[in-house]
This record gives structure tokens, sequence and C-alpha cells, in this order.
């Protein structure tokens, strides 16, 4: 699908202007009999009219494509992008050029003009083709940086032998590249392998199957009021809560806060990537293991505008849905994270384990989740950032995520 072609001549001489002045010249002369000044006019106003039709017929049966081999990569991988161009007519064009709009930073070994968007350049590339011919160039993407990324359009720009007139069109040609999260083990990022996340090897039984119970024990302060066995402790005359039989089955949400990344109008790039890492890595780690993760954003998708709403599964496409939506993640929000929480936590199953993914805890923040602990979710609460890790009440884990250092240069990175 093209727009309309547009016409641009070379200078006001060979404008409207310029050629009804020229016009008016060869008739003045043709009338005094100046034969000299007529033919020489002649010969430039046909001239000007063999450019102005070669001009008007040069981008008629053009075709251009671009291919790319791989639309979905990891970070640090290359994508090999293919540009043909075929002139499908009679007439020949002595010169025409591409300019095809693509991420600024993914190209290395050449120079690009300013693009018409901000963080994209102009990969251009121009030759000379005869009739019924074709050339292709081929270009590598280094794609370093997570992200949504649409290639295009593509403007073509040709014109007549002599350079008088050029004619451009725009060629609407969209694809888009998603880049992924860099997914680390978790213990890189000072995750701890236990609660909530899970280690079915561990003594400690941390998942419990609400509709099996195995038996009977004391309360302790950290249990939940709706695990208390009300007739056992009528009967004992001291407090007993239900023993549930373990399972290996875990549902993990992973809450990602946009807002608190943001502080007095600046957005902190760097602990952002690294807290989407966090939630990829995460995500990666649970589903390998045969649970259910889901994913829970804030955003405001570079796609649809919408947040991010993936409720845990561990089906084989969950994984790729989880890190696809993690790279179409942009810094701007329309709803607080708060007010977010609170529409979606009604949707998770009781006992779903809750990792939140922030920069900063407010105080209402931490009443949210002491009110999801007495609810009986597992809650854990992942801060990037420097800083000593914080105590929270009802004895809710915190943890500081660091960034691997090998890495530190280029994981902990803003995104576009």
């Amino acid at each position: 699908m093209k727009n309309r072609f547009s016409l641009q001549p070379a200078g006001y001489l060979f404008g409207r202007f310029g050629l009804l002045a020229l016009l008016v010249i060869l008739l003045v002369a043709a009338w005094k009999g100046q034969a000299l000044i007529v033919i020489f006019m002649g010969l430039a106003l046909s001239a000007i009219g063999i450019a102005w039709l070669w001009s008007r017929f040069s981008l008629a049966g053009i075709y251009c494509q671009r291919v790319l081999k791989e639309n979905r990569v990891f970070p640090g991988e290359q994508v090999e992008i293919k540009l043909r161009l075929v002139n499908r007519k009679p007439l020949p064009l002595p010169w025409i050029q591409v300019d095809d709009e693509v991420p600024a930073g993914f190209i290395h070994d050449i120079p690009l003009a300013p693009g018409s968007r901000s963080g994209y350049g102009l990969l251009s590339e121009t030759t000379a083709l005869l009739w019924y011919t074709g050339v292709s160039w081929r270009h590598r993407l280094s794609c370093d940086k997570r992200g949504y990324y649409t290639l295009g359009p593509v403007v073509i720009t040709s014109g007549d032998m002599f350079g008088f007139y050029r004619r451009s069109t725009i060629e609407l040609l969209e694809d888009h590249l998603i880049v992924y999260p860099r997914i680390f083990p978790v213990a890189e990022l000072g995750i701890p392998p236990l609660h909530p996340l899970g280690d079915s090897t561990a003594e400690r039984r941390i998942f419990a199957d609400p509709s099996r119970i195995i038996g009977i024990r004391d309360y302790d302060s950290r249990d939940s009021l709706k695990h208390v066995h009300w007739k056992a402790t009528a009967r004992h005359q001291s407090l007993l809560v239900k023993v549930f039989e373990s399972t290996t089955t875990l549902k993990v949400a992973l809450f990602l806060s946009v807002d608190s990344f943001q502080s007095r109008g600046v957005h902190d790039a760097a602990g952002f990537e690294l807290g989407i890492s966090a939630a990829a890595s995460i995500a990666s780690h649970v589903i390998q293991q045969g649970n259910a993760a889901g994913l829970f954003v804030n955003t405001m998708m570079a796609d649809t505008g919408r947040p991010v709403r993936i409720p845990p599964g561990r089906d084989s496409s969950q994984l790729m849905s989880i890190l696809e939506a993690l790279a179409k993640v942009t810094a701007s929000f329309e709803t607080s994270f708060d007010d977010f929480l609170q529409s979606e936590q009604g949707n998770l199953p009781w006992g779903t384990s809750i990792v939140f993914i922030l920069s900063s805890i407010s105080e209402a923040m931490v009443g949210r989740l002491i009110f999801l602990r007495e609810k009986g979710y597992r809650v854990m609460v992942l801060q990037t950032g420097e800083g000593e890790e914080e105590v929270l009440s009802y004895s809710i884990p915190c943890r500081r995520i660091r960034c691997p250092g090998d890495l530190a240069e280029t994981t902990c990175r803003g995104a576009r």
C-alpha cells in the first residue's frame, strides 16, 4: 500500500512559474524573430518536458520488499534484514534511493541519517536500475536492547537523468521486531530459591493443598486464621491449625509496578530494566520447574497501550507469552499500581504466591501486602536499586535484586 506521490522540482526554474516564464520568453523571442533564443528555449523546454515525464513514470512498476529472517530474538542476537527492489517496467532508472527506518542502535557498521521517530535512523541505499531488473541489500541488526520495534516505513525516491525532478513515495512496509528481556539464573539476581518460588526437595512444606487435611498442630503467629481448626481448638482448649498435604503444584503471580520506578518525574531506567529481567528470570525458573506463572504490569504496552494481564499457567506457550509481554512493556502507565493491584487481586486463586517487583515501597503498599498475607496469599517483595534490605511487617520476605556483575553495563541499562 502506498501513499500519494510527491514531486520535488530541483529549483524555482523547474516549477510552475519558472516554466511559465520560459514559455513567455519563447513566445516573445518567436514574435521578435530571435531564432537563436527560440532554439535555445525550445531545447530547454523539451529537456524539461522529457525530464518531467521521466520522473512522472519513474516510480511506476517499482516493487519493494523487506524480509526479516527472525522477528523474535534475545538481546545480543543478530537478525538479517534483506531489502529487495525491482523495476517492473521498460523505463530504466538512472538513480533510485531507498530509505528504510530502523532502530538506530541496531546498526553499527554504517552511519544513519536521523529518522522521523526518536531512536530511529534511516538506512539508505542508492543504485541504478535497468528495465525489468532488481537489486537486493542485506544488513545485520544487532539487537542489543529489549523492546518492541517497528521497522519502516520505506521511502523510495527517484527521478529523471538530469536531476530536475525528484519523485518520492512511501511504502508502508511495517515489520515488528521483538527483543525479549535477558534471563538469568535466579541465584545471580540474589533471589532466594525458597519461598515463594518453591523448592520441591525442601524439608519445609511451603506449598500445601487446602483440600487435603492430614492433621493438626499448634497455632503459630505466622499462620492464617483461615487455617484454624475450630472444632479441635474447642476440644483441646488450645488454638490449633490444620496441616495440609504438601503438593508440588505452585502458582506464582508476578506483579511489576511501573510507577514505583518514577520519582519526581525522573524515570529509573536502569532499575526498570533490571526489574523486567527479574520478572522474566523468575517466570522462566517457575515454568521450567513445571509450575504455573503469570504476569501483571500496570503499563501501557507498546503495541496496544493496555496493561499486562496474563493469569498463571504452565503450558508450553505461557513463557513465550510472558516474555513477549515484557518486551512490550513501557514506562508509561494510566492506572496507579495500587489501583491496578486492587482490581486484579480478586482474580487470583487462594494460595497463589505473589511476587512484587518494584523500586520503592510506600506505606499504602505495606498495608496492601499485609492484607494479602492475611487473605492466605504467599507474598514476596523484590526491590531494585542500592540500599539495605527492608524488614516488612508480618515477616513478609523482602529482597534486594542485584544486577549480575558481568553484565551490569549492558543489562541494567535503560530501555527506549
